[in-house]
This record gives C-alpha cells, sequence and structure tokens, in this order.
C-alpha cells in the first residue's frame, strides 16, 4: 500500500471536490519523516501513519465535510442530479463519489455500509437539513479510509512472480505519478472500460495528461530533488569577496534552474543530453552580473543564451556551482561527490567522523589544498577522493564560490583537467565542458537517470529486476535521443509501471 504524501492528499481532496484550488488543510499534518537512503519523498515504506497523523487525518476529514456541505458550489459539483428521491439521490452520492474517493468501483458491502452512515447522519447533525448531513457524514467517514489515505495495489494476490496490475491501478499509478493527485474523470472511465492493460491506450493518456501544466509540477518536483535545487537557495557566496551578488542570490539562482529544467523538458521536448549541454538558461540582472553579461536586464528573468565554450546544461549555472561551495571557495569535494552519485550512480561510503577541515591554502590553489588533504595515500581518504570524489570535482574549478568564471586561482592558473572514470570508461578531460559533454554521451549516465526515474515512479528504493528495466530505458535514452517526456512514456509502458512483485506491498 502507497500512502499518500501530504501534497496528494490535498491535491486529491480539491480534485475530489471538483475544486481550482486546496483547502491545504495538509499544511498543519505533522512532517513526514526523513527518508534516509532514498531520494524522493513518496517511499512508501517510510509513509506510515501514527496516532499524530490519524488525529490530523480525523480533524481534516471533519473540517473538509462541514465546508462541503457550507458551500453551493461544491455540493452542485459533487451531487449527482436526476434523483427523483432522497433514496435514490443519496444512494447516486454513495456510489459515484465513493467511486472516485478510492479511485474504484465500490463493493456491494461498502455501498451498504455507507448508505447506512447516510441515514444515520441526521440524528448525528439535528440541526443540518437532512440529506446534506448524510452527505457531510459520509464524506467525513470515506476521507478516514484506507482506501481513500492509500494507494491499494492488491491485483491478484495469489499469483507468484510479477503482477500485472488492474485497470484501476494503472489509473491511480498513472495519474499521481504524472498529476500528483487521483485519476480525472477520463482516466477513471478508461480504467473501467478496462483499457490501461493496453500499452498503446496508457501510453495515450500518459500523453494527454504530460500536456497539462500538472504534469510540468510534477516533473520539476522530481527534478528538485534528485538534483537538490532546494540547496540552492541556501547558498550565500560573501559579497563582501563576491560584490555581484546580493542577500537573495541562492533564490535567484534557484529559479534559474527550474526555469531551465522547465524549458529543457517541456519548451524543447529535451532530453539528457540538452539537461547536461544547453547553453540557454534564464538570468535576472543580478544573475546577468554574475555571469559577466552586457546588456540591460532587470529584475525579471528572460531567455539567454550562454557563452559555450564555458557554460553547458545545468551543471555549469550558478545554482549548483554555489550550491555546492563555501561562502568563500568553490568545493570540489561536494560538486565531485554530487556528480558521481546523482549522474553516474556510484556509490560512494560515507566519510569518516573525524574528518580535519582543509588548511589554509597559503599560497596554493583551492585544488592543491584539496588534493594534499585527501590524496595521501595513508590516509583512509584517498580511496574515494583520489579514484572517483575529486576527479569528478576538479573540472569545476574554473568556477569560483559564487559559480563565475575564473582563470586564474590564488595567482596561479586554473588546473581543471582530470581523468574521470565513467562506466567502464577512463575520460580525460581538461574542464568542466569536457565532463558534461563526456557525461551526456554515456550509456551509464543515460541509465542512471532511468534508474532515478523508476524509483520516483514507482515509489520505492531500486529492486533486482530494475537494473535491466534501467539499463534497456537508458539505452533507449541513449541510442534514440529520447526526449524526458518520452522516456517517462516509455517507463510508463514497461513492466517496471504496469506490474508488481508479488511479495511488494504485502
Amino acid at each position: 500500500m502507497f500512502r499518500l504524501t501530504h501534497a496528494q492528499w490535498d491535491n486529491t481532496v480539491r480534485d475530489l471536490l471538483r475544486r481550482d484550488d486546496s483547502f491545504e488543510f495538509a499544511a498543519d499534518f505533522r512532517d513526514d519523516p526523513y527518508q534516509s537512503g532514498f531520494l524522493f519523498d513518496n517511499n512508501f515504506s517510510a509513509l506510515s501513519v501514527d496516532s499524530i497523523l490519524w488525529d490530523n487525518y480525523r480533524g481534516a476529514a471533519g473540517q473538509v465535510a462541514a465546508a462541503v456541505v457550507a458551500d453551493e458550489d461544491i455540493l452542485d459539483a459533487i451531487v449527482p442530479g436526476g434523483a427523483v428521491s432522497d433514496d435514490e439521490q443519496a444512494a447516486a452520492f454513495v456510489e459515484e463519489f465513493g467511486s472516485r474517493a478510492f479511485r474504484r468501483p465500490l463493493t456491494t458491502a461498502e455501498r451498504d455500509a455507507y448508505l447506512e452512515l447516510f441515514d444515520e447522519a441526521p440524528g448525528l447533525y439535528p440541526d443540518t437539513q437532512a440529506s446534506r448531513a448524510g452527505i457531510q457524514f459520509v464524506v467525513e467517514a470515506m476521507l478516514q479510509s484506507p482506501h481513500f489515505l492509500y494507494r491499494i495495489e492488491r491485483s491478484d494476490d495469489d499469483a507468484d512472480g510479477l503482477v500485472p496490475l488492474t485497470s484501476y491501478e494503472l489509473a491511480s499509478r498513472l495519474s499521481y505519478l504524472l498529476w500528483n493527485s487521483m485519476p480525472d474523470d477520463v482516466l477513471l472511465a478508461a480504467a473501467r472500460d478496462d483499457e490501461l492493460t493496453d500499452p498503446d491506450e496508457l501510453e495515450r493518456h500518459a500523453r494527454r495528461l504530460l500536456e497539462s501544466e500538472r504534469a510540468a509540477e510534477t516533473v520539476a518536483h522530481f527534478h528538485r530533488q534528485l538534483f537538490e535545487l532546494d540547496n540552492i537557495a541556501a547558498a550565500a557566496p560573501s559579497q563582501a569577496l563576491f560584490p555581484d551578488t546580493s542577500s537573495r542570490f541562492g533564490e535567484y539562482a534557484q529559479t534559474e534552474a527550474e526555469l531551465f529544467l522547465n524549458e529543457v523538458v517541456f519548451s524543447d521536448d529535451g532530453g539528457i543530453r540538452e539537461l547536461l549541454l544547453s547553453p540557454k538558461t534564464f538570468v535576472n540582472a543580478e544573475l546577468a552580473r554574475v555571469y559577466g553579461l552586457s546588456g540591460d536586464y532587470d529584475d525579471d528573468f528572460e531567455p539567454v543564451t550562454l557563452d559555450d565554450e564555458r557554460r553547458a546544461g545545468l551543471f555549469t549555472q550558478l545554482g549548483f556551482l554555489a550550491a555546492n561551495a563555501t561562502s568563500a571557495q568553490p568545493d570540489p569535494i561536494h560538486r565531485g561527490v554530487f556528480m558521481a552519485e546523482r549522474v553516474a550512480c556510484k556509490s560512494i561510503p560515507a566519510p569518516p567522523d573525524d574528518i580535519t577541515p582543509l588548511p589554509s591554502a597559503e599560497g596554493r590553489t583551492n585544488r592543491e589544498v584539496v588534493e594534499a588533504h585527501t590524496e595521501d595515500p595513508d590516509t583512509v581518504c584517498a580511496a574515494c577522493h583520489a579514484t572517483t570524489i575529486n576527479p569528478f570535482g576538479f573540472p569545476f574549478e574554473n568556477y569560483d564560490a559564487s559559480g563565475a568564471w575564473r582563470d586564474r586561482d590564488n595567482g596561479h592558473d586554473v588546473d581543471a583537467s582530470s581523468e574521470v572514470r565513467i562506466g567502464d570508461d577512463v575520460v580525460a578531460v581538461d574542464h568542466a565542458l569536457d565532463l558534461v559533454t563526456a557525461l551526456a554521451s554515456s550509456a551509464t549516465v543515460h541509465r542512471c537517470y532511468a534508474q532515478h526515474l523508476i524509483e520516483f515512479a514507482t515509489g520505492r528504493p531500486a529492486e533486482a529486476q530494475d537494473e535491466g528495466w534501467a539499463a534497456r530505458l537508458g539505452d533507449q535514452s541513449f541510442a534514440d535521443t529520447l526526449s524526458v517526456q518520452d522516456l517517462l512514456v516509455e517507463l510508463i509502458r514497461s513492466p517496471a509501471f504496469t506490474h508488481r512483485s508479488a511479495q511488494e506491498l504485502e
């Protein structure tokens, strides 16, 4: 079972009530615990319900139900018309609202149980008109049901191996992946007609959902977590050392990264290569100064094309570079760890607890300080730093702590050369553009991105069978230059999405 995230709870209530905006009651829910070892906030094993959250759910259900019967527009939207008697209207409401709340048809037992609640409600709400009391009680009860709070994928409980999901289960998987909310009426109708077990029909609906701004928001959420975009907002280069920056620099740089990713994925229908290599971005006046751009800019962000001999893709933009730096110096260690783990899917063990800080430069370059401190073969650090971390981090030495370009460091020429192992290949690079070009040209990197996408789409850590699916999807991306949207569609068509293991979620 997959418990809805707090955002999904809010979105689902909004769509269930056919509202344009959310009540945002979930803002008062207790925070979900940190999900150690999992990049995304939808890991089913960590999304538990304790007594505090259960009280949150109960309180919010009561508030929503009271708001429903107090709002004529909501009632008009969710109560079916055409009934000739109160009993018919009650049955029609329970059937339709319940099937949308649970994202599947009600069983006969469920229907009868909720009709009993509907009939009992006037005694509980004596000051409320009888039919409205019934609606209020049923809404409050359904919003506390596990069938609302969880996505339950039972399929064939007795099956072995890979179990195909039903059309209703696929409708929920698809909608919560791309819209972060319940299926719309069109998708539920397709599930009712059992269309979604046909891969072509599933793809047709996936592409329909991808055309919505909601899909852009969900893909942005995936990238925000994968690439740690929220950390960019905390980037704070020293304004004394970098006078082109202000206290809002991190906020601006995060906006730049988010606009860039949306442009690549949805406006340009680009893929992994474009994420890594496109020189296009968005700047306001402050970011333009840091980039050294000439021209008139103001507080609004506008598209620009950067110098393609110095900038290519997300990781040569200001946000990534400044977020992985101190206030005064670039940080090749954190830049290298990020690139190795998030882009190349290398596993790096946690550092020891007794790490000593970097010494002062004393006339040396930043690179020389890091090399001397981390690559001594007599230390435990060298095993990871000399072979993986530093080779991925040093190519970014041409960018200072604000992300601005530099040729000199502490009076010396910058050395950004490196030899990087990407998959089975060792690649010599002279600078960051060589590195990102090598990454974009590596099937290993495309497979890595596909692996992250599978984890996000399935809401669980990688399993053994995922390696093969990630390889197939990554190789498609690499060989066919698939866009991110096409890669999503190929994932949705694959057994990684349309099936579950017999042991999963039991």
